[in-house]
């Protein structure tokens, strides 16, 4: 797609650090005789905007995806022809800095990555399939002409309105003064591929809840929690400078309130969450092109006047992706729950799944293992999740190792945290393939499989430590011991291995013994003679009971209610934890414990119901530290639809080809309401408390075979009766 196009930018090294370093400016003025059909195909590795005779060529942002740019190179292809016309055409392209080119310190080090460079693009033109632009050094460049002085994904951008002049996007204009584009002298070593997944987008206009003056300036507050941006319209005097401070808290005073994300330890250079408007005395509009921001509230400081509420909105900006389900009960905390994991979800997909959008904006795979499940429930999400599967995949290093965070050079720090974080290599694939029936990924992934088993197992028998074990429990310090979570993960490993190659017809009994014999090895590691777990916690005696690990399940069963009556009904887990206990509850006959749990422990989700939180925090006591916007917790919807209404999908028959309904029927809640579009149609279920019992409705497409408490259901409507008697 790109034949005889070269990458160009505006200088052949990235500059340093500055406060000043304009985003590039590019232009090509070309003669067409005649359109009939026109595709565009582009990449950035930092972001850029296209623009054809002054229009946008689309609606998509953050345009090209994420990648390890120096394995994959994802290019985005686009029909204009509706914005070409017969004579003289313009492309014009500003080009950002992305993670092409952090050139301020974070702790996460890209500033050092070995992709680093000057912002840059690759471009064809193609009309009626004839490639007629290419970009190339005859193409004109300049820095000195752009507004956008600043820009870096993770800190802010900065626009000088002095300087901004949009007559560079016709056709016509004198460009005798701007430099030649420097063509990149070795291209990248990335792979180019199609990115086929949901683009980024404005999916939201959000108007502010309330303007109130503080002693700093104008608190801007839009109600709710989100990733994105503002956009700003207003007059003022010429030179002044108008600051725009993101926050997703605050303090008494109306201040920003980071809880601890600024810090210097992780940004040390650059200031946190800021955008800057230099005024040019007219009417300035202005919203930043290559950053977002977690934020609800936004501190406006430089302004000489109230701003009004029409000169300024939010945009809610992420993958654009549908919802595939809804939840509802009679439960406030539940209904939060669901409604700020939902929020949380799409404030953190930026082409990958990313932890949160304030302080990293990174792709960590230890959130999205734990959440995985309720994401494919509740979006339409396998498009990403297949771009961000090929990045893992190729993110695998000469030892079998993965990062923590993909995509991600190859940095020491990320090394260390282990299967916490690497085993999403398995979660992924196995529970598209459960959601969906599709098996191409479990099928690509084998080798990979067998690849970090082989590291895993290495660093199992050295003793080795990773760094995450039960990460932000809130039970006794080091309560579960890290080398127990990781030789569970380690049979998680195995146990999804061995199911794809059962799928493959390859090498199944090889690795069912591989898994059984490990299986018993940690029976004997982790269990007495009465069948016991030895580490008395509910995360250790629930990985347990979802592992099948022991024979005495019901001693396990026996000890876990034991464990969490002496811990007066509330979790004391962290991320690995709260993936294990509600499901091994729920196994053994005890979702009502798991819905108590969920609703009453403090500090959990009650206490960030009750502060008021409109998404899900990263921490369990998080008011003065941490992310207001993490998915890691969200995990615990999946129970919602798998332990309240039932709707259980088989790993032999997946993508709901057939389903065993087991709902757990809970007097307090008084009732459940959802639905899932599933692969195969839309299942409805609800329940609520009648006179002595629950009434359950189930409604089916055509293409589900389901069963409850025995009983075969139709297509159609399915109403049960069952009696208090019944449940006890």
């Amino acid at each position: 797609m790109f034949e005889n196009a070269k990458y160009i930018k505006a200088q052949e090294y990235p500059s340093e650090f500055s406060f000043y370093d304009p985003a590039p400016f590019f232009r090509k003025e070309f003669t067409l005789k005649d359109v009939s059909e026109a595709h565009i195909f582009v990449q950035s590795p930092g972001f850029a905007r296209y623009y054809i005779n002054g229009k946008d060529i689309t609606k998509d942002l953050f345009i090209s995806a994420v990648s390890d740019y120096t394995k994959i190179l994802w290019y985005n292809e686009y029909d204009v022809t509706h914005l070409l016309r017969k004579g003289k055409n313009v492309i014009c392209v500003i080009a950002g800095n992305g993670y092409l080119n952090e050139s301020f310190r974070t702790a996460w080090d890209f500033d050092t990555a070995p992709w680093r460079d000057a912002p840059q693009f690759i471009l064809n033109l193609c009309v009626d399939s004839k490639s007629v632009v290419v970009s190339d050094k005859s193409w004109k460049c300049s820095q000195k002409k752009s507004h956008i002085i600043f820009n870096h994904l993770r800190s802010g951008e900065y626009w000088d309105m002095r300087k901004k002049d949009d007559a560079w996007m016709s056709v016509g204009y004198n460009d005798s003064d701007w430099e030649d584009a420097k063509e990149r002298k070795e291209p990248p070593t990335g792979e180019l591929r199609p990115v086929r997944c949901q683009p980024m987008r404005e999916t939201e206009r959000i108007e502010p809840k309330t303007i109130t003056r503080t002693e700093r300036g104008y608190l801007v507050d839009f109600g709710v929690n989100i990733s994105g941006y503002i956009e700003v319209s207003f007059k003022e005097e010429r030179d002044r400078e108008i600051l725009f401070y993101y926050a997703e808290d605050i303090d008494e005073k109306g201040a920003p309130k980071h809880n601890g994300m600024d810090i210097p330890n992780f940004y040390p250079e650059s200031p946190f969450q800021l955008n800057k408007m230099i005024a040019s005395g007219g009417v300035d509009t202005f919203k930043p092109l290559f950053c977002y921001h977690g934020f609800q509230y936004v501190l406006i400081e430089g302004m000489s006047r109230v701003p009004l509420d029409s000169e300024i909105c939010a945009y809610f900006t992420h993958q654009d992706i549908e919802r595939r389900s809804s939840f509802e009960s009679g439960d406030e905390v539940l209904n939060y729950i669901y409604n700020a994991g939902i929020r949380s979800t799409y404030s953190n997909t930026f082409w990958c799944l990313t932890d949160c959008p304030t302080r990293e904006k990174l792709g960590w795979m230890n959130d999205a293992q734990a959440s995985m499940e309720q994401i494919l429930i509740n979006f339409d999400i396998v498009p990403l999740l297949e771009k961000w599967y090929g990045d893992i995949l190729a993110s695998m290093f000469d030892d079998n190792s993965l990062h923590g965070t993909v995509p991600s050079p190859d940095w020491s720090w990320g090394h260390t945290c282990g299967p916490v974080c690497d085993c999403l290599l398995y979660e992924l694939p196995y529970k598209v393939y459960l959601y969906t029936g599709r098996s191409d990924l479990l099928l690509a992934g084998i080798a990979h499989f067998e690849r970090y088993i082989e590291f895993l197992e290495k660093k199992v028998a050295e003793g080795h430590e990773f760094s995450l074990g039960d990460w932000m429990s809130n039970a006794r310090k080091n309560a579960v011991p890290k080398q127990m979570v990781t030789d569970i993960h380690l049979l998680k490993a195995y146990d999804i291995t061995s199911f794809a190659h059962r799928i493959a017809k390859t090498e199944q009994n090889k690795w069912e013994d591989i898994r059984n014999t490990w299986r018993k090895t940690l029976a004997e590691r982790y269990t007495d003679s009465n069948g016991r777990c030895t580490v008395n916690e509910q995360t250790a005696v629930a990985m347990l009971l979802r592992m099948n690990v022991g024979e005495n399940r019901t001693a396990l069963a026996e000890q876990l209610l034991s464990v969490v009556a002496r811990d007066g009904y509330q979790f004391r887990v962290g991320m690995v934890g709260i993936q294990y206990v509600y499901y091994a509850l729920l196994d053994i006959g005890r979702g009502d414990l798991a819905y108590r749990m969920i609703t009453n422990t403090v500090p959990g989700y009650r206490t960030w119901f009750q502060k008021g939180a409109t998404t899900l925090w990263e921490k369990w006591d998080g008011d003065n530290s941490g992310s207001h916007n993490h998915h890691m917790y969200s995990g615990v919807i999946a129970y919602f639809f798998r332990g309240l209404l039932g709707i259980t999908p088989l790993e032999n028959a997946s993508g709901f080809e057939k389903i065993e309904l087991c709902p757990s029927f809970i007097t307090e809640l008084g009732y459940v309401k959802g639905s899932i579009q599933t692969v195969r149609g839309k299942i409805d279920a609800e329940w609520q408390t009648e006179s002595g019992g629950f009434k359950y409705t189930v409604t089916l497409p055509e293409n589900i075979s389901a069963t409850f408490r025995g009983r075969t259901l139709k297509k159609g409507i399915n109403e049960f009766f069952v009696s208090q008697e019944e449940v006890l």
